[in-house]
This record gives C-alpha cells, sequence and structure tokens, in this order.
C-alpha cells in the first residue's frame, strides 16, 4: 500500500511541477496564470494533452518542441521530477495527517519561489504575501487544537510566531549590516519575506535553515568565482534558492542534523 501512495504523490507533485512551471514563466511577466492554455513560448504553438504530460512529454519530444523543433528548457522537468519526489518525501515524513497539508503547501510554495529568484532576482510579492497570509491561517487552525504549523519538532504555536520574526528579522539585521558595509543593497526585501515564510513552519529551527543556506551559497559562490572571476564577482547571486534548499532539508532532517551537532560538541 504504501508504494501505491508514493505512487499516487509521485503522479500528483509531477502535476503541481507542470503547474508551477506556467507559474515561473508566466508570473514574472505579469501575464495571467489560467489563460491562455500552454503553449510554445518560441513559437506560440498551442500545447496539445499529449505533448503535456509531465516528464513523459519531454521524453517523447526529445525536449523540442513538436511545432518549431526549440530546445525546451530543462529547467520544465526538472521542477516537475523536483516537485514528484518531495511529494513522495513528504508522504513518507508525515504519512496521511493533517501535517501533510501544510507540508505540501510549504515545499511546493519554496519550489515555485525558488525558481522564480534564480531567473529573475525577485521574489515577487503577489506570491509571497498570500502565503504567508495562508499560512498564518494554518497557524490559527494549530490554537484551535488542530495540529498545522509549525511542521517541525511538534513545537507549539509560540514557536511558529517566532520563527517568524527570527527569520524575517535576522536576514534584515544582516542586509542593514552589509548594505553599510558594502555600500549597495546586499540582501532583498523578497529574501527576507521568505525566511520569514519558512520560519513559520521552522519555528527556532530556522536558524539551522539559514544557516545551511548561507553554507550552500557560500560553496556555490566559490565555485562560481573560481570559473570566472571577473563575471562572478560584478553578479547578484540570487539567495531565494538556498533558502529554499535549506529550509527543505530542515524540514526533513533538522532534527538528525541538531542531534549529531550536539553529540560532536558534547552537549547531548
Amino acid at each position: 500500500m504504501s508504494l501505491f501512495y508514493e505512487g499516487l504523490f509521485f503522479i500528483a507533485g509531477t502535476i503541481a511541477g507542470s503547474f508551477l512551471n506556467v507559474c515561473i514563466y508566466r508570473i514574472p511577466r505579469g501575464k495571467s496564470i489560467l489563460s491562455p492554455s500552454s503553449h510554445c513560448p518560441a513559437c506560440g504553438y498551442k500545447i496539445r494533452p499529449i505533448d503535456n504530460i509531465p516528464l513523459l512529454s519531454y521524453i517523447l519530444l526529445k525536449g523540442k518542441c513538436r511545432s518549431c523543433k526549440k530546445k525546451i528548457s530543462l529547467r520544465y522537468p526538472l521542477v516537475e521530477l523536483i516537485t514528484g519526489l518531495l511529494w513522495v518525501q513528504l508522504y513518507n515524513h508525515f504519512g496521511l495527517t493533517f501535517q501533510l497539508i501544510p507540508g505540501l503547501f510549504f515545499v511546493t510554495l519554496l519550489v515555485v519561489l525558488a525558481a522564480i529568484d534564480y531567473d529573475t532576482n525577485l521574489i515577487p510579492n503577489k506570491i509571497m504575501l498570500p502565503a504567508i497570509a495562508i499560512s498564518f491561517v494554518f497557524t490559527v487552525l494549530y490554537v484551535l487544537k488542530i495540529k498545522s504549523v509549525p511542521i517541525i519538532a511538534n513545537a507549539g504555536v509560540g514557536w511558529s510566531v517566532a520563527g517568524f520574526f527570527i527569520g524575517g528579522g535576522l536576514l534584515y539585521l544582516i542586509a542593514i549590516i552589509a548594505s553599510a558595509v558594502f555600500r549597495k543593497d546586499a540582501m532583498g526585501g523578497g529574501d527576507i519575506k521568505l525566511a520569514a515564510f519558512a520560519g513559520l513552519y521552522l519555528g527556532g529551527y530556522i536558524l539551522l535553515a539559514l544557516f545551511i543556506g548561507f553554507f550552500l551559497g557560500a560553496i556555490v559562490g566559490i565555485i562560481l568565482i573560481a570559473k570566472d572571476k571577473s563575471k562572478s564577482m560584478s553578479k547578484t547571486m540570487p539567495f531565494g534558492p538556498f533558502i529554499a534548499a535549506g529550509s527543505i532539508i530542515t524540514l526533513f532532517f533538522g532534527l538528525q542534523l541538531w542531534s549529531k551537532y550536539l553529540a560532536l560538541a558534547g552537549l547531548s
């Protein structure tokens, strides 16, 4: 039965990922996500249902538009695959419990926001603000004794609110200090709101998520600078994908990572 549900969540996740691709492309361009129907951005060819099957259509079409033969970005199947795998992991992590609902919402939002930030260096308020509002609704449900956020360590609602201010407040403080030191904007407002959003779900563990995010960002930054110093030094690297990655890692493995750290430090 577990394998059946895993397959079901993988398929549902790839379908969700297909819709996320629409959001990733259209929202930053100010286009409707509902109409017109899916079409090739290069030639405008209306994509038929048979060509819009997550993952499978990309393979059958060999990564090219059926009409103009222009290459389809690898990002499309990657978003579908990543979302499908994350949905399976969420099912395995929470099972068929109420906690699964905010978990799916949280992780799916992280995927779309990370991809948009990667493409545009912006985290749009038209996604971020409603996402935070809906998350506070989950928090209210927690107060009403319906388990919801935070979805890590079974922490109380106080930790959810604390995580919101810790995540957003810490990045806001870093933004002020970095701007004063480097005399230019070093942290966008979207990153601050994204960290606050993640804090609602991770509680105090948002600190671990941000640490992992900064660590991953530093590694990628060093690699980019080593490859092309002149370009990398003048380019702004979006931080949203690293906040998202750190948050997802923390959601699934944060408790184990923290326990191992305490053991290594001789504090457990």
